[in-house]
């Protein structure tokens, strides 16, 4: 069977659930008897093993396996999860990651599970007398005694198979599944004698339990790596048969027979994985599998699209709106109230579909946000640092596009904090800090744009340090850098091969981390801000649109070519007299709630014809690289939603564009970068 059509699918659900093992080791890590993360986490583990088995990745269903091993010895409460476990745990998930990226990337995974199995059997085995927690020998071995109330003994003989990777490991975890049935009377060879290794492959049980024969065969028939179980009534005989002697036929052959005075549950060769015919099921059906038939069917309100249907779909709605607004302007110049009505019924019906269709584009920040605990973590541990690591707003919504874009920027971010503001522990203790330092992500909506802020508690950028590298390496003049705000000074970290680090590491120094984060935060039309204060840390603050596809702008004009201003840079639209215009550190100035902005003329950016000054200029309050200006421009044209469309290549590198949009009558608009201007 081809297999190939399920393999999207499986990339993506593994990806998922390996995410969320991160954030409940994580968790785990901070209360190892957490009962609800261990659980999940095993189910988890099981079904990632039970996908890579159907589909024939049988390398990542060993490690996904022998997780499972482990975490059974602490369900229901049995016993803490100790660091080196999460550590090993960790590690597994690793494993697991990077050979989904190499299935993700079409190659043959190159997974090799026998180091970690071989490590994994070793901890299981070290740590099981810990995680069940025996009262004793006796415990573990009790004497044999009368049937309990509502009990009856069963003489079970049971036999690995032959191919497991980890014999002695999985018929240890075989005799603690036995208890969930009930007693465990006494085995053959014992539990001490398996933990030490010795164990031929078959074992011999007496339970007491107050389930039906045929209720033991099933269970133990369905654990993973048993071959064959027997199970008949316990007779008057006290012993136990030797596991040599018992009848253990190999996976796959019948019995050899049980005796003729206590006829058995006939033996049911048991397979540890599913058959790699079998296609992995959607989580939905394998759930709607388990649950009874007497279950009412619920109708499917989640399903799987690939995105490029939803880019295509996008830009059809696109092409739909800017086909509606050349309706709109022809039809304004016909007298017919009943084109107007309908031609306005259109427009609102295509308004709602681009409506629609942008929520589809829409993801939860939460998507990229649960990636980011464990590599704080990894990072801290690296460095001996302790860091409390908070993310809030992880429902703010943004494009796909820009989502996807987001990973890199904020892990420079995190790594800068991490190497560069968060103090040792005994640093911070001197400080009168807490011991563990704090770094929080924070994400929020403000008006037509999201805004994300990164900050720490460590210990913030010094600008005197930051004007005396600038002078040293030559970056800014004297005279420049003495006048310039902090808030400029602070943008300097972002100038390539910037950077105040006194050695490289593998993690920072070279001068290249907040130069990237830059480039890429005003790649999808936003900016970037820096607050820092003194040994009480620093923030880093992302403003992003909602989206790159559809935007609010406003129209205005130079002579008679007309641009777009993105609406969510514009904060306000002023009418400005000549004399109100002022002079001041060699610009000109205009005065806004106590506060003085720089004035700047488009046309004087464009490189337009210049002209004499009018007696009064229509100024657009808006943001450019964080701060607030003034931009002159000669009359207002009106707002629109505009249909993003990208450059043409020959104009792809000419910065201070983000894009074309095209009006109703059928002419073009750039819209412009005010960051890059």
């Amino acid at each position: 069977m081809d297999m190939s059509k399920y393999v999207k699918m499986y990339v993506s659900e593994s990806q998922d659930r390996l995410q969320r093992m991160d954030g409940l080791l994580l968790a785990l890590e901070q209360d190892g008897a957490e009962r609800g993360a261990i659980d999940t986490l095993f189910r988890e583990a099981h079904s990632i093993k039970g996908m890579s088995a159907s589909m024939g990745y049988e390398e990542l269903a060993k490690v996904s396996h022998r997780m499972e091993d482990f975490l059974e010895q602490y369900r229901g409460g049995k016993g803490t999860l100790e660091r080196g476990g999460v550590d090993l745990l960790f590690e597994g998930v690793d494993l697991l990651r990077r050979a989904v990226e190499e299935i993700a990337a079409g190659s043959v995974p190159t997974l090799k599970s026998d180091e970690y199995l071989a490590k994994m059997a070793t901890l299981i085995l070290k740590v099981a007398p810990a995680a069940s927690a025996p009262a004793g020998p006796a415990a573990a071995e009790p004497a044999r005694r009368g049937p309990s109330l509502g009990r009856q003994q069963f003489a079970v003989d049971l036999r690995i198979a032959a191919d497991a990777p980890l014999p002695s490991a999985r018929a240890y975890i075989t005799l603690r599944r036995v208890r969930d049935l009930g007693e465990l009377i006494r085995s053959a060879p014992t539990v001490e004698q398996v933990q030490a290794g010795q164990f031929s492959g078959g074992l011999s049980m007496l339970v007491a339990t107050a389930k039906s024969a045929a209720e033991v065969q099933a269970f133990l028939a369905s654990l993973p790596d048993v071959a064959s179980v027997v199970v008949r009534p316990a007779g008057s005989e006290a012993a136990l048969d030797p596991p040599e002697a018992v009848p253990s036929p190999v996976r796959g052959q019948p019995s050899t027979g049980p005796r003729p005075a206590d006829p058995p549950v006939r033996p049911q060769p048991a397979s540890a994985q599913p058959a790699p015919s079998v296609p992995p099921p959607p989580p939905a059906a394998a759930a709607s599998a388990s649950g009874s038939s007497a279950v009412s069917r619920r109708a499917v309100t989640m399903m799987r699209v690939d995105t490029r249907l939803l880019d295509d779909l996008m830009d059809q709605v696109g092409e739909l709106m800017t086909a509606n607004g050349s309706l709109v302007e022809l039809s304004q110049a016909i007298d017919s109230p009943r084109l107007h009505e309908s031609a306005g019924r259109v427009e609102g019906l295509v308004k709602a579909l681009q409506q629609h269709a942008m929520k589809l584009r829409m993801m939860p920040l939460e998507m990229i946000a649960d990636r980011f605990p464990r590599a704080v973590r990894d990072l801290a541990r690296k460095h001996g640092k302790e860091v409390n690591f908070e993310v809030l707003g992880k429902e703010t919504e943004l494009d796909r596009a820009i989502l996807e874009e987001l990973p890199d920027p904020i892990l420079h971010i995190l790594r800068n904090a991490i190497d560069h503001g968060i103090e040792p522990s005994e640093e911070r203790v001197r400080k009168g800090k807490p011991p563990v330092g704090t770094i929080r992500l924070e994400a929020s909506k403000e008006r037509e744009s999201v805004v994300i802020r990164v900050t720490d508690d460590g210990r913030g950028i010094d600008p005197a340090v930051l004007r005396r590298v600038a002078l040293d390496r030559g970056v800014v003049a004297r005279d420049q850098i003495e006048t310039m705000p902090d808030a400029d000074v602070m943008m300097l970290i972002t100038l390539p091969g910037f950077s105040t680090a006194k050695e490289v590491t593998d993690v920072s120094g070279r001068g290249v981390g907040m130069d990237v984060v830059r480039g890429a935060v005003e790649s999808l039309r936003g900016s970037l801000l820096i607050d820092s204060v003194v040994d009480r840390g620093t923030t880093f603050t992302l403003k992003l649109p909602l989206t790159l596809v559809v935007v609010a702008v406003l129209l205005v004009a130079i002579d008679e070519e007309l641009y777009a201003l993105p609406v969510s840079a514009v904060e306000q639209i002023l009418e400005i007299r000549a004399d109100e215009i002022q002079h001041a550190q060699g610009q000109d100035v205009i005065a806004r709630d106590g506060a003085l902005l720089p004035l700047v003329t488009l046309r004087h950016l464009l490189g337009a014809p210049v002209v004499p000054p009018p007696a009064s200029r229509l100024v657009v309050v808006c943001e450019m690289r964080g701060r607030l200006i003034g931009l002159a421009v000669d009359r207002f044209v009106g707002y629109r939603e505009a249909v993003v469309k990208p450059l043409d290549r020959a104009l792809k590198g000419v910065r201070g564009f983000a894009g074309v949009t095209i009006l109703g009558d059928g002419s073009t608009v750039l819209i412009l970068d005010l960051n890059t201007l």
